[in-house]
């Protein structure tokens, strides 16, 4: 055999010999970036949606995904992945994927960092407090888990009452607020009736506490009647015909 003969086979025998590994790198590489990318993109579209739902203006995050060792083993799904569906994605995320053509399922995790500016108390706010505007700021803290049901628009916090503690610099969330309680137990309030035109007021006395919309008993002084009437301001109610 010339020279150039047996170079030719121990090229070609070389190259068969590490073709095989080389396409299985390529397919291991490849099903583990597919998952990689899929899960990147639906969680920076949920955070996306999430943040248009808050009305947060401004928001940065960072996806860091985690796809187990055994991906190594599985071809790239050529249906197109499944990935379940969840909670908003803060903090540490975990979804099942499957590929339905090839049978295949696994779960893949995640870890969700976020920033957003968003509105916060200034001072720390106690049970029973009511929030005004100069209770407010604005600042970019980092979000959590915790945090997925934060409120981020002045409007829904402004005026309402405390009802867990707010610290300050940290993200206001929706179960710490609560329409405020303008009638107490035993208040004298008035009350006001309104019909076609007609108004009256007369005096009165709260059976029960409550805030906007919704009905209290309150005992008519006037006509010693028990009626139900719906708190409108801080010591006034009305009636509803």
């Amino acid at each position: 055999m010339s020279y150039a003969g047996t170079m030719a086979s121990c090229v070609l025998l070389t190259f068969s010999c590490l073709f095989p590994h080389v396409v299985v790198a390529q397919e291991a590489v490849g099903a583990t970036a597919q998952l990689e990318q899929q899960m990147t993109r639906l969680i920076a579209s949920e955070i996306n949606q999430w943040q248009q739902q808050m009305g947060i203006k401004q928001l940065t995050s960072t996806i860091n995904v985690r796809v187990p060792s055994g991906a190594k083993r599985l071809d790239i799904c050529q249906s197109g992945l499944s990935i379940e569906a969840g909670a908003i994605p803060l903090g540490n995320v975990q979804r099942k994927v499957s590929c339905e053509l090839q049978g295949w399922s696994l779960y893949v995790r995640a870890t969700v960092k976020a920033r957003a500016k968003v509105p916060v108390a200034n001072r720390l706010l106690r049970r029973g407090e009511h929030i005004s505007l100069a209770d407010i700021e604005w600042q970019v803290v980092s979000l959590d888990a915790s945090d997925r049901n934060l409120v981020g628009q002045l409007d829904e916090i402004v005026g309402r009452q405390v009802v867990r503690k707010l610290r300050r610099h940290q993200a206001i969330k929706s179960q710490q607020l609560d329409d405020p309680q303008w009638i107490n137990i035993g208040d004298r309030v008035i009350i006001e009736a309104r019909s076609n035109g007609f108004y009256a007021n007369m005096p009165g006395e709260a059976l029960e506490g409550g805030g906007q919309g919704k009905a209290i008993r309150v005992k008519n002084l006037s006509s010693g009647k028990v009626i139900s009437a719906y708190p409108i301001a801080k010591g006034r109610v009305a009636t509803q015909f």
